[in-house]
């Protein structure tokens, strides 16, 4: 069977956030090889270090730290889309391709602020051949405007950058990290969603839609998302009792106060509990 890789980024404010994302994908893949590797701009405490290293000895699993030199990207732009604080940090995941070993192929990036609530072998069991990323629609995959921002056809569709599935041999065979900082550079003014917007139009053509269980935003649920959305992702949104991913995207977080009342904060408690 394939390994399963995984990328991340933290600091040590959120290294307890990430420990509880990696606990639950180590759970439920007990079956399988996996490999993290967490992306970091600075040296992360010792404490934050030891508790990694206890992680992956609990569970007989690989944590590898890869350091950024996040002075490249101090210019770039970080505008703000309403969920969640953004950082520098969104666009380490441009950086893929060049960060991680020439032998690892693929790799799948995942936010902090998600639970993996079912095994995900199968994501690196599918065919990614000449194709060059991998996401699940965004809340925002209906809005005609970003696709006239952005200026491509609407039929392409547009994914969610939290769980992205990267093909690193495309990447590296394509230069496509190049291809994204080119994008950047020439439409530095249309850009709202920071690398969200850049790797959606430079893979428009290159790019495979996942079903929503591999990135099911918590913001589905409210109103004023779900009644823009298409019935098909409606139905498949209800349909969803318990989603392999579980993305908490939105400025409200799981280990905030008065999270309590929505319908997966229990999951992400389970896993706080075994972290």
């Amino acid at each position: 069977m394939n390994p399963i890789n995984v990328l991340c980024a933290t600091d040590d404010k959120y290294v307890p956030y990430c420990g509880v994302m990696l606990t639950s994908l180590f759970e439920n893949n007990k079956d399988r090889e996996v490999n993290a590797y967490i992306m970091i701009d600075k040296p992360l405490s010792a404490k934050g270090i030891d508790m990694f290293k206890k992680l992956a000895k609990r569970y007989n699993q690989t944590i590898h730290f890869c350091k950024v030199d996040n002075s490249f990207f101090k210019n770039f732009p970080i505008k703000g889309n309403g969920v969640g604080q953004l950082s520098i940090v969104t666009y380490y995941r441009i950086y893929a391709a060049d960060l991680l070993p020439q032998t690892v192929d693929k790799v799948l990036y995942l936010d902090c602020d998600i639970i993996v609530n079912k095994p995900i072998g199968e994501l690196f069991d599918m065919d990614w051949i000449d194709i060059a990323i991998g996401g699940a629609p965004d809340m925002c995959i209906e809005w005609q405007e970003f696709y006239d921002r952005l200026q491509y056809d609407k039929s392409l569709g547009y994914f969610n950058a939290g769980v992205v599935m990267i093909n690193l041999d495309y990447w590296r065979k394509h230069n496509i990290t190049q291809q994204c900082l080119d994008y950047l550079v020439n439409n530095y003014a249309i850009i709202e969603n920071n690398d969200q917007d850049v790797l959606n139009f430079v893979m428009r053509e290159k790019k495979r839609m996942l079903p929503i269980t591999y990135n099911y935003q918590t913001l589905f649920l409210t109103p004023y998302i779900y009644d823009t959305l298409s019935q098909q992702m409606q139905a498949d949104i209800v349909a969803e009792k318990l989603p392999t991913i579980i993305h908490y995207a939105s400025q409200m977080k799981p280990w905030m106060a008065y999270y309590y009342s929505h319908p997966f904060y229990s999951v992400w408690q389970k896993y706080k509990k075994l972290s």
